[in-house]
This record gives C-alpha cells, structure tokens and sequence, in this order.
C-alpha cells in the first residue's frame, strides 16, 4: 500500500481569521465549524499564526494555584474578563509562527508531531499559502481505513 500523504486527508477549506477578527466572531466560527482552532492569514493567505479553543480560555480564565496545587479563581475577574474577551482582537492573542505542515508530507510523520506536540489541527500550505487543514480526525479516519484494507 502506497505510503499515505497530508493531502489524502486534508480539508481543503480556506477558513481563517485575520488578526482584527475579534475573539467573540472566532469562537462562534469555531462552533459553528466545529473545530477547535483555525490559522491566522495576512492579505496573500500567508499564515502568520494560529488561535485555538485554549488561547480563548486562557484569556478569559486567569491560572493561578495555591502551594497545594489547587487552582484558585478569582471568579469577578473572570466575569470581567468574559465581558470585555468579546471584543478582543485575535492579533493580541493568537500563538504566532504557527507549526505548518506542506501538503506532500508524509502522514504518519505528521500523525506523530500531532500526538507528541498535542495539536488538534495543522495548517496545511503550499509555497507558504493556505490551502486547508489536516485534524486528528481526518487522520483516525484514514488509519481505520487502512486497517480495513488489510
């Protein structure tokens, strides 16, 4: 069996956020996509980061813990926080120079960067432009698959 690549797999779909997007209008197209992050792009496509399901948590809910390690929250400021995390701009927020993976590359390469550096989804580019995103799903789908190929 052929050796499997990121472009079996990928979603070709351009959904991206640009860094004025504000974190509310991110985390209803992360809902409605259902996806738990999506690339940042400039103008050309070229991405210039990545915001994530966790990067909006993180802003809104502060981590702080005592000595014993339970987390103590300050539950005003977390009100506050989700009050004003509306009109915060992903620009301010998103994980910049995001890990991409080009779209020949080798599946199970990327399959264990994935698991290793705990990403739900990666970027896909070709010449350094967007052209989709490979996840841990589309990535399951195709192991099974070539498991019932056996």
């Amino acid at each position: 069996m052929p050796e499997r690549r990121v472009h079996d797999v990928m979603v070709r779909d351009l959904s991206a956020l640009t860094v004025d997007t504000s974190l509310r209008e991110a985390a209803r197209m992360f809902s409605m996509m259902r996806v738990s992050g999506l690339p940042v792009v400039d103008e050309e496509q070229h991405i210039i980061g990545f915001l994530s399901e966790s990067d909006i948590i993180q802003t809104i809910v502060p981590r702080s813990r005592d000595t014993s390690g339970i987390f103590l929250t300050d539950f005003g400021q977390v009100v506050r926080k989700m009050e004003q995390a509306g009109e915060l701009l992903v620009g301010d927020y998103m994980t910049g120079t995001p890990l991409t993976v080009k779209e020949d590359a080798d599946l199970m390469t990327v399959t264990e960067t994935m698991l290793s550096e705990g990403f739900k989804v990666l970027p896909v580019v070709r010449d350094d432009i967007l052209i989709g995103t490979v996840n841990r799903a589309h990535v399951c789908a195709a192991l099974m698959e070539d498991r019932g190929e056996s």
